[in-house]
This record gives C-alpha cells, sequence and structure tokens, in this order.
C-alpha cells in the first residue's frame, strides 16, 4: 500500500520544481551587483545569504515562543512552515552553486538526488559513493549528467531512507529547542539554522568539488 507523503516531504517537492529561469535569474542579479566577481566570490555569496536566511527563519520560531499572546501550539506550526522555508532556500542554494559551476540540473529526478545528497552534508554523497562503487570525488559534477534515470530514482530511495533516519535523531531535538522560551528558543534556532546550512553548504561542495579558478570555467551542462 502506498503511504502518504509527509509535510516535509511536500515541501520539497514543492521546492524541487523551482523552475530553471528563476535559478537563472538569481545569478543575473548576483552578477549585476558583484560585476567583478569570479565564480568563486559568487558561490561564497549565494552561501553567505543562504546561511543569514537559514538564521533568520529558524531564530524567528524561537523568539515566537517567547511573546506572551503566541503559545507553543502556534510556534510548533511555524516550525513546519519554516521547514518549507529552508528546503526552498536549500534547494535554491544548491541548484545555483550547480549552474554557477556549469552544472544545470532541470530533471526533477536528477535534482532530487543532488539536492538530498547535500542535505545529508559529507555523509551523502559517501552514500552515493558508497552505492553506486564510485570512485570518483565529487559524483554530482562528474556522473550526474550521464546517470541513467533508473539508477538516479534508486539512488533517490536510498538517500531518503538516510535522510528520514537523520530527521528523526537530529530534526525533533532542534524544532524542541526552537521552543524553548524566555528568548533561549531564538538563539537555538539562530545557531542551529546556520548549522544546518553550513551542512548543506558542505554536502553541496562534495558533490559539486569546490569553484573553478578564474579563467577556468567549464561550459554548461544541462542534466
Amino acid at each position: 500500500m502506498a503511504t502518504t507523503p509527509s509535510a516535509v516531504e511536500r515541501a520539497l517537492d514543492a521546492a524541487i520544481a523551482l523552475p530553471a529561469r528563476r535559478i537563472q535569474e538569481s545569478i543575473a542579479r548576483m552578477r549585476r551587483e558583484r560585476p567583478d566577481a569570479d565564480t568563486a566570490e559568487l558561490v561564497e555569496m549565494a552561501a553567505s545569504r543562504f546561511r543569514t536566511e537559514a538564521a533568520l527563519t529558524s531564530g524567528a520560531v524561537g523568539a515566537s515562543a517567547a511573546l506572551p499572546a503566541v503559545g507553543t501550539g502556534t510556534a510548533a506550526a511555524l516550525t513546519v512552515g519554516q521547514t518549507a522555508v529552508f528546503l526552498g532556500s536549500a534547494v535554491t542554494y544548491v541548484l545555483t552553486v550547480a549552474e554557477l559551476q556549469g552544472l544545470r540540473v532541470v530533471s526533477p529526478t536528477r535534482r532530487r538526488a543532488l539536492v538530498l545528497s547535500a542535505l545529508l552534508g559529507k555523509d551523502g554523497s559517501e552514500v552515493v559513493r558508497g552505492s553506486l562503487g564510485l570512485s570518483v570525488l565529487y559524483w554530482a559534477a562528474q556522473s550526474l549528467a550521464q546517470m541513467p534515470l533508473t539508477t538516479v530514482k534508486s539512488l533517490n530511495d536510498r538517500l531518503a531512507k538516510r535522510m528520514a533516519k537523520r530527521t528523526a535523531a537530529k530534526g525533533g531535538a532542534l524544532a524542541l529547542g526552537r521552543l524553548v522560551p524566555f528568548g533561549i528558543g531564538a538563539a537555538i534556532g539562530w545557531t542551529g539554522g546556520r548549522a544546518l546550512a553550513n551542512q548543506v553548504i558542505e554536502g553541496a561542495k562534495a558533490a559539486l568539488g569546490p569553484a573553478p579558478e578564474p579563467g577556468d570555467e567549464p561550459g554548461l551542462i544541462e542534466a
């Protein structure tokens, strides 16, 4: 019997459906803001913005628990919404870095593999290499575009199972921490949001590799 998708799975599906033009428009804005920036600087710019967004949205949920008129039930509902916001920011960040480094990912199935790998941090790339027997360092940069969709779907199943275990072990603790009253939850939310963002940033680098040196930028490949 098929199971009903969870709220997190639905949020991830919605985030992954982001139109490719939105990523292209975001990169174009970054280039207008920093016309002299090379790829590595633009990648760091994207990372900095992602960290800030994650910290602000997570901290806001924690701060809401300290307000006299806001109960923990409302704050808990906000936590669910914040998860969706975080996933949206994470998907945007990962796809932005991929495109900046020459990989435009348009297939929802391939996007899911790349995003799930990044969400798991460095462990995500280890799961991919172990599952497929890959010896390459940066699996997505070197293999994602050529990988058969049947293989990618199987990989997604493995990554989703690992993500479910990770969420059960760590996500719940952070969610509870954000509900601590008297402003303590805001601090936990802020630092926890940044920590989660840093995990995604490390995961994206493990999958896509470091930004190319100036003058070494590869041509754009669509996956």
